[in-house]
């Protein structure tokens, strides 16, 4: 099998915060060595790169969030009273790779798709997620803008997330049918629970600027080079791993 190129490795800007956790260690922070979220992330990247596979992420929060982006973008849009439109444009440089959700003129901004009412409020006292700044950081740095935004939005959950929510709660109660007063009601304080549209849509969208952070983007492009050794060192380890034990097994039993 022919050596991947892994010199030609670019991290997703999706994926930069991963690469840029620090170590445990003080003596690894110091010497930019990559921590152990880092390795394994790249891992993954490495079975991606090697056997095109990819880690299955599915769960209801990942399947609002793809289901109601389009939906996100036109009442962002709304709001702001600005025409914003999903972009489909893969922007790629030396180090990094990413699809922003929308760029404009002179701003990137990343949509990201609240659940519930708690999880969109508990942003508002919160610093934003460091995955996040770099995220939109690494965007900034492919199209030599100065400033992103994250923008939280909150949506009606999918028909379809409703409805395997209803088979979940039909199957865990003790009832003949859907029809019986016990499941009526309890589907219906559960549904309220999935249901934002009857709240304006300016209490549903929080925006967080993100400002270019040139320090940051320097590390991430050495991590980059890191990741980069990381793969490389990982193949030869993946590929001579059994021949020592191949070479005792053979000794032994002959």
């Amino acid at each position: 099998m022919t050596t991947p190129n892994f010199d030609e490795i670019k991290i997703h800007c999706s994926s930069l915060g991963k690469i840029l956790t620090n170590p445990k260690s003080k003596a690894d922070i110091e010497e930019g060595n990559l921590s152990a979220t880092a390795k394994s992330h790249l891992i993954e990247v490495y079975a991606r790169e090697l056997y095109d596979f990819r880690k299955e992420l599915n769960n209801k929060y990942i399947t609002k969030g793809l289901s109601v982006e389009e939906e996100g973008i036109n009442e962002l849009s709304l709001h702001l009273r600005y025409p914003m439109e999903k972009n489909e444009i893969t922007y790629s440089n030396q180090y990094l790779v990413g699809t922003p959700d929308i760029v404009t003129n002179n701003l990137v901004i990343d949509l990201k798709s609240s659940y519930d009412w708690i999880t969109l409020l508990s942003n508002i006292s919160s610093e934003l997620d460091p995955m996040y700044v770099a995220q939109v950081n690494g965007y900034l740095d492919l199209l030599g803008y100065d400033t992103g935004y994250i923008a939280y939005v909150l949506l009606d959950t999918p028909e379809s997330i409703r409805n395997k929510e209803k088979f979940y709660l039909l199957s865990s109660m003790d009832v003949i049918s859907e029809e019986s007063p016990a499941f009526v009601k309890a589907w219906e304080e559960k549904e309220k629970n999935m249901i934002f549209s009857n709240h304006p849509i300016e209490e549903r969208i929080l925006l967080f600027e993100v400002k270019k952070d040139q320090e940051l983007l320097d590390k991430a492009k050495q991590k980059v080079i890191k990741a980069r050794q990381f793969l490389e060192e990982f193949f030869y380890s993946h590929r001579n791993f059994n021949k020592q034990s191949l070479q005792n097994i053979l000794q032994t039993i002959k």
